[in-house]
């Protein structure tokens, strides 16, 4: 007759469950998400002033009643939807036209200090829950548009930026979400190198026509039609007339200054008021850009 070794089998079954008893580490059960404000800036890309605009990040958790009452987060930022390179650009509709901009953690404005997804330039805080159970903590991030781009065609540039909440140590993704960027321009126009004098040199009664000029540079949307004019074309100093004329008085702006001259005259066989060996005098002209 064969009998069951109980002892044995007990010994087995004591040893199968010490094995499922040893102690499995705990693991802190905060949850977060992320939020950014959408940010949207009136730009005039012929302002040689950068264009700065404030947002906020907001992260939100939520933890046990077990879990330490703060949680340190990490926060990266990409480069948007159609970068180039490292650089940010809103762009408008399906158009290739574009301006660059950058977000940055704080100032100054180096590269440093921008909001990226590097080690050194993600944005970092800490959560304080005090005694309950949900926490935020917000920060103040700048949208920096540089001054003095290419101007293009006027309308409502738009990008997408994403952002990821992490752990402390950015090895655990907590939550994802994106937030809008939306830059409007005007069409604008600026006289970039405004016009210098025109200096006459002239001696009475004499036999050639004495010419004169200046130049400036005028900087307009690109793609908007506008005109020059000047407040007066002729005018009279020492007893000598003289005319003035532009080079163009039309055109149509490409997004880079553009070059005009303006011309004076002095014709010849002229006697002048000049009652002295020499004379001078000097009156003021307007330019006006219309568009």
């Amino acid at each position: 007759m064969k009998t069951t070794n109980w002892r044995r089998v007990l010994g087995s079954l004591v040893y199968f469950i010490a094995c499922f008893l040893i102690p499995i580490p705990s693991f802190a059960a905060v949850t977060c998400s992320v939020s950014a404000t959408a940010i949207t800036s009136v730009y005039d890309p012929t302002v040689a002033t950068e264009n700065i605009s404030i947002g906020r990040v907001t992260v939100s958790c939520t933890r046990l009643a077990t879990d330490a009452n703060t949680f340190a987060y990490s926060i990266n930022a990409n480069n948007g939807v159609q970068p180039n390179g490292q650089t940010n650009r809103v762009q408008l509709g399906a158009t290739t036209n574009r301006y660059n901009y950058e977000l940055f953690r704080q100032t100054p404005y180096t590269n440093t200090n921008r909001w990226q997804a590097g080690a050194t330039t993600r944005m970092s805080g800490t959560v304080s829950f005090g005694a309950s159970l949900t926490g935020t903590d917000s920060k103040p991030f700048d949208l920096r548009i540089p001054g003095s781009q290419t101007v293009v065609t006027a309308g409502t540039y738009t990008d997408t930026v994403t952002i990821t909440v992490l752990n402390s140590t950015a090895t655990v993704t907590l939550n994802t979400n994106a937030f809008g960027v939306t830059v409007i321009t005007t069409n604008s126009c600026q006289l970039s190198t405004p016009p210098g004098n025109i200096n006459f040199t002239y001696t009475s009664f004499q036999a050639a026509t004495s010419t004169a000029n200046t130049t400036f540079r005028a900087r307009c949307t690109s793609g908007l039609p506008y005109t020059l004019a000047l407040d007066a074309t002729s005018g009279t100093l020492l007893g000598l007339n003289y005319s003035l004329s532009l080079s163009s008085t039309s055109t149509t702006g490409t997004g880079v200054a553009q070059l005009f001259t303006i011309t004076g005259n002095i014709v010849a066989g002229q006697a002048g008021t000049c009652a002295t060996a020499t004379c001078s005098d000097s009156q003021g002209r307007t330019i006006t850009v219309t568009y």
